[in-house]
């Protein structure tokens, strides 16, 4: 409470004080009237002094009263196309959970696998990404959590708590954490992975005129997810929680895991509109060419209401008749248009009024690098704030920045702001840094030094590969 009074006076008393001083030498008023909104909605994001989605709405109502935009340019940005793939592939996503379709995905690999632990540990990280890439990362922490205890129990007994030897302990650990650290790997692979894959593909092509369709996202996205995921499973099972552990037999596994049963009308369904929307999403081009003026963002509402019309086929009583129901949709983020609607305004009049482009030339130094070092640097830049502050808040007020000093240096804007947005899905040490760290948390099994060396190692790596990929593969795939 004492840090969210802080964050709320202190974001006014700074915004009073930007709009007091003169503007410095090179930029105009508009744009340091921009900085000063920046700098109190940054206050209330990183503090969460006020609710993060009313932070959100907050350019709609100051923009127009500092006469840096019109309310109606404004409120284009909260109905963006990419808000509504955002939520149309949360709508699909929650009738995948809701039918138990993750839990057949994990049994299929994970009680087929050799149940050595460290293969065990594995098998959970790529099932769990997978979903990941679906299903939000919070939702899937939540939903991999108790598949990940039942294969601890498997192999450790019940021994994995402070009572247990160091290999126990360390199994568990490196278990439940592997679960938080996958699910925000596979949030990297998909548009619809993290609002901020969403939000930066609605900045790109609101500011600089870069469209990246789903399967171009892909491109990229997936081979960081599989480049990244075994280097974590390393770091988790060799570096910071090595263990050496007698593997359990593959039917205790399966026992531990449980039995999801014959497959069930509403599964069957629910999973044929999941790949047809998954297949249209990748051939979208080819789609289009049937049904002009198609987008991803369409091909996501048109799954979402697929799935409201279908009939279940449940026929027990009390059975949901639809595969998704009003009740079921009402759990999709719909805060998600304000919060990240006001993203997107904010760094549309950062962009407009010249406040990024000033800020990069204020860095000159890093502007002055060459490609890869320079994206390496906003790439770390990015992965320390994100680990203090809103993933939505570091990817909207960076990219500008990242953008402007890319091009000052001649290189494509649009590879700098997209690194900065890659990198504010980095966050893998601190607790508080994202909801899926803070659920793993929260069980009590992961001590936080280990939390603190593993996710620091994670997001060099994840820096690392971000910068390579964007230095590499982006501009083919683009």
């Amino acid at each position: 409470m004492t840090l969210q009074r802080g964050g709320l006076w202190l974001g006014v008393a700074l915004f009073a004080l930007i709009l007091w001083l003169p503007a410095p030498e090179g930029l105009s008023a508009p744009g340091w009237r921009v900085a000063a909104l920046t700098v109190l909605i940054g206050c209330w994001w990183f503090t969460e002094a006020v609710p993060v989605t009313l932070t959100g709405s907050l350019p709609f109502l100051a923009l127009p009263l500092l006469g840096v935009a019109k309310p109606d340019a404004v409120a284009t940005l909260y109905m963006s196309p990419v808000l509504f793939l955002i939520l149309g592939g949360t709508l699909v996503g929650l009738a995948f959970e809701k039918w138990g379709l993750h839990r057949r995905v994990a049994l299929a690999v994970v009680a087929r696998v050799d149940p050595e632990p460290r293969t065990l540990l594995f098998a959970v990280m790529a099932v769990t990404a997978f979903v990941s890439m679906w299903v939000n990362n919070s939702s899937t922490t939540v939903m991999m959590l108790p598949i990940a205890l039942a294969a601890l129990g498997a192999v450790s007994g019940g021994e994995g708590t402070a009572a247990g030897t160091r290999d126990t302990r360390n199994f568990a650990a490196a278990m439940i954490l592997a679960v938080s650290l996958a699910s925000n790997l596979g949030g990297f692979a998909t548009p619809v992975g993290t609002p901020v894959n969403s939000i930066a593909i609605g900045i790109l092509e609101r500011s600089y005129d870069t469209q990246i369709s789903f399967a171009a996202w892909m491109a990229f996205g997936v081979p960081f997810m599989l480049l990244a995921l075994p280097i974590c499973w390393w770091i988790l099972s060799r570096v910071t929680l090595p263990f050496d552990l007698a593997g359990p037999g593959r039917d205790a596994v399966r026992a531990a895991i449980g039995d999801p049963g014959p497959w069930t009308p509403p599964q069957r369904r629910t999973l044929a509109v999941v790949l047809l929307v998954a297949l249209a999403w990748v051939f979208q081009p080819l789609v289009e060419r049937l049904l002009p003026g198609i987008t991803d963002a369409g091909i996501a509402v048109a799954g979402a209401l697929l799935l409201c019309v279908l009939p279940s086929g449940d026929a027990r009583p009390g059975a949901s008749q639809r595969l998704l129901e009003w009740e079921d949709a009402r759990r999709a983020p719909w805060y998600l248009i304000l919060l990240l609607g006001g993203g997107l305004a904010l760094a549309d009049a950062v962009v407009k009024s010249g406040l990024s482009a000033w800020l990069g030339s204020a860095l000159g130094a890093v502007g002055g690098l060459p490609l890869l070092p320079m994206l390496l640097a906003i790439a770390l830049l990015c992965g320390l704030i994100t680990e203090a502050a809103s993933n939505v808040a570091t990817a909207t007020i960076f990219m500008p920045v990242a953008a402007s000093l890319a091009m000052g240096a001649g290189y494509d804007p649009a590879l700098a702001a997209l690194c900065a947005a890659m990198a504010a899905n980095l966050g893998f040490a601190n607790p508080a840094a994202t909801s899926s760290n803070a659920l793993v948390y929260s069980t009590g099994r992961v001590p936080i030094t280990a939390m603190l060396k593993s996710g620091l190692l994670v997001d060099l790596v994840g820096a690392v590969l971000i910068a390579l990929l964007c230095a590499t593969v982006v501009p083919l795939v683009r």
